[in-house]
Order: structure tokens, then C-alpha cells, then sequence
């Protein structure tokens, strides 16, 4: 059996959104110490690795490791009406999961304990050029003012600057430079350059309504990694390069 009680359900909604755009089913992986989630669209281009501490839930109670395979839809539907102050109760065994919205009523519904594999990535041993921090609302705005003219979309960094740039059907280009109040940081080990499909960007950076900041990374060519802070717990997208 396992319980967990989670304070803010529409943060919860948030997470649920971004996973709604890259898969149907989904595994929430309850470990000892933490809620864990791995998700990869059927294109091996994006993933998508969640983890929450157990110390992020008022409640949270594991008596041995389970995945609770579920619905994305169905998640969805339930959290979809979730406001400030609500809380979200996930309970279930090998057999079933039972979701509980509490709000001015209680809502619960009962699903079966879906078949659900997640995929079994390693994400530890990975290497970046660039790492920049950026603030999350800042990046979201060039995100979907690229979206706007182009289907891709270019990060270049120099050692003293980052920029985000589309063409398309027009141009768009955002500069980062060290001292504007929207770049935290920059580390650049060698300048590089490389280009990914902004839709699937675009399909996670509603994320940015709980993450103040976001860290970006890649190298001349190759995967994007984009980290969302979530108080003591972490999202991780990871996205191809674009050929």
C-alpha cells in the first residue's frame, strides 16, 4: 500500500499537463523517499523525468516500492478544476489507485492499477557546453515568440552571452547577456550552437507557472536538458536536437 498526500494539487495539474502532451499512460513510481516519474513520447525525442521528495508531502507513507500506472486523461480530467489550497490524495496497491481532490468537497475516483513500464533512462552521465539559469517567465516569452514565426528554435552561447532565436516565416532573436536581470547565470565551457523543434518546448514550458527559475543545457548539436525547480523536488526535460 501507499499513500501520499500532496498540498497543492494544481501544481500537480501542471505536471500532469506536460505529460499529457508527450504520452497516453504513465508509471508514478513510489519509492521509499521519493515520487518519481518517466515519461518518453512514442518518437524517442523528448523525455520527460520527475522527481519529488518525500519530504514535499505532508504525507507520504510507502511500505514497498510501487508503480501506480495511470491514465494521463483521466488525471487530467480530475485535476482540471484544482485551485489554490487544494489537495491532492493518492492512494493504491498492486490492483487499484484512488485519487482524492479536497477543496470546498471531496472528490474521489477509482481506477485500476494500470500495466505501465517506465522507461529506463541514464540520465547521470550526461555532459553540457552551456549551462545557463534563466528566469522561468523570460524564457517563456522567447519560447512562444519563436513559436510564432518558426518550427525550430536556436540556442547559441558565447562566453558572455546567450540567445534564442527563430526563422521562419519571420525572425525572432532574444540576447541574454551577462548582467541583464533575466540571466542568473551563465557557464560556458565552448561556445556552441544547436537547434530543436520549439513545439515540444512549447509543450513544457507552462511549467514556468510553478519553477521561478529554469536551468538550460546543451552542447553544438546535441540534447537540450531544461531543469524545473519544484521547492525541494526537480523536472527534467530532455529533447533531441533537431536534424
Amino acid at each position: 500500500m501507499i499513500k501520499a498526500v500532496y498540498p497543492e494539487a494544481r501544481y500537480f495539474k501542471e505536471i500532469v499537463d506536460a505529460l499529457s502532451k508527450i504520452v497516453d499512460e504513465v508509471a508514478l513510481q513510489f519509492q521509499k523517499d521519493k515520487l518519481k516519474i518517466t515519461a518518453m513520447d512514442i518518437s524517442n525525442i523528448a523525455l520527460i523525468d520527475i522527481e519529488i521528495p518525500s519530504e514535499a508531502f505532508p504525507e507520504f507513507t510507502v511500505e514497498s516500492p510501487l508503480n501506480i500506472g495511470v491514465s494521463v486523461a483521466n488525471l487530467n480530467k480530475i485535476l482540471k478544476k484544482a485551485k489554490k489550497g487544494d489537495r491532492l490524495t493518492i492512494e493504491g496497491n498492486e490492483e487499484y489507485v484512488e485519487l482524492t481532490l479536497l477543496s470546498s468537497i471531496k472528490r474521489s475516483y477509482k481506477f485500476r492499477n494500470l500495466d505501465v513500464k517506465p522507461p529506463e533512462i541514464p540520465l547521470s552521465n550526461l555532459e553540457f557546453n552551456v549551462e545557463a539559469r534563466l528566469i522561468a517567465s523570460s524564457l517563456k516569452d522567447a519560447v512562444q515568440d519563436v513559436e510564432q514565426v518558426a518550427e525550430k528554435i536556436e540556442f547559441e552561447a558565447s562566453e558572455n552571452e546567450l540567445i534564442v532565436r527563430g526563422r521562419g516565416t519571420g525572425s525572432v532573436e532574444a540576447k541574454y547577456g551577462m548582467g541583464s536581470p533575466a540571466l542568473i547565470s551563465l557557464s560556458v565551457k565552448e561556445k556552441s550552437k544547436s537547434s530543436y523543434q520549439v513545439s515540444y518546448i512549447s509543450s513544457v514550458i507552462g511549467l514556468s507557472k510553478i519553477s521561478d527559475t529554469i536551468a538550460l543545457r546543451f552542447s553544438n548539436d546535441s540534447p537540450l536538458q531544461l531543469e524545473f525547480s519544484l521547492g525541494t523536488g526537480r523536472i527534467l526535460f530532455l529533447l533531441a536536437p533537431a536534424l
